[in-house]
């Protein structure tokens, strides 16, 4: 007896009878991801995001827009809308509310009192705003420091000039100017008063003509003393003194 078996039999699992036979095969479809499913890898997704708001919040900090120079502003140059620009920047509340601008409009008009490099930061230590910017006219004069309130003056301090013309009781001294704005001061070591002496250049910006002539005369003619007035309450005195004992009947 011959017995015959079917290849297809021996094979019936792995498919290719049925290939032979032209059937396609029946393979199982992967199932979709259930709702649950969905959700859950949406809120792993949200707390991710969450964790790194979080961590950029605290390690970055945004910038708050402050009044910069677009370009270098000289001292004694007077501030246009042309000069300003803002940038953003972290400052200590501090700095940021006393010392600084965030508004140009503010400086539009106002005095530099001391260099500032182009993109810096306009301190209210380095301009003169408002009525305060008053005093167009500069003179600049050499002078001890200890006859300028022991070299500590810096722009945009008041100042009254004092004069004393003359020597021993017959000296007298006349209060020059009041109120002067000191623009700028140097206190380099090349520097000599009129006596001679090591010292420091004080620039003092004055509203009149008058003002300057009478701060030239002083300066050329008598013995110049600087007192700072800055917060000071208005004088009460007549502007001239003569020691007593040069009065009559003194």
């Amino acid at each position: 007896m011959v017995v015959t078996e079917r290849s297809g039999a021996t094979h019936a699992g792995d498919g290719t009878a049925a290939r032979a036979d032209g059937a396609r095969p029946l393979r199982r479809r992967r199932p979709l991801p259930g709702g649950r499913a969905v959700v859950g890898g949406f809120l792993v997704m949200a707390a991710a995001v969450g964790i790194f708001a979080a961590y950029t919040g605290a390690t970055t900090r945004k910038g708050v827009s402050y009044v910069v120079a677009r370009h270098a502003l000289s001292v004694g140059q007077r501030i246009s809308r042309a000069d300003l620009t803002t940038a953003p920047m972290v400052l200590s509340p501090t700095i940021g509310s006393e010392l600084a601008f965030r508004d140009p409009a503010r400086l539009v008009g106002a005095l530099v009192v001391g260099p500032v490099q182009a993109g810096e930061l306009i301190q209210a230590s380095s301009v003169v705003a408002g009525a305060d910017a008053a005093g167009d006219r500069q003179l600049s004069f050499p002078i001890a420091a200890g006859r300028a309130v022991g070299g500590t003056l810096k722009g945009g301090d008041l100042v009254d000039v004092l004069a004393t013309y003359g020597s021993g009781a017959d000296a007298t001294t006349v209060a020059v100017v009041r109120r002067a704005r000191v623009v700028a001061r140097s206190d380099t070591s090349a520097t000599l008063d009129p006596a001679g002496t090591a010292g420091e250049t004080i620039t003092l910006g004055l509203a009149s003509s008058v003002d300057s002539l009478a701060v030239a005369h002083a300066v050329d003619a008598g013995q110049v003393m600087l007192v700072r007035s800055t917060g000071a309450s208005s004088s009460t005195d007549s502007g001239t003194y003569r020691s007593p004992s040069a009065a009559p009947g003194g």
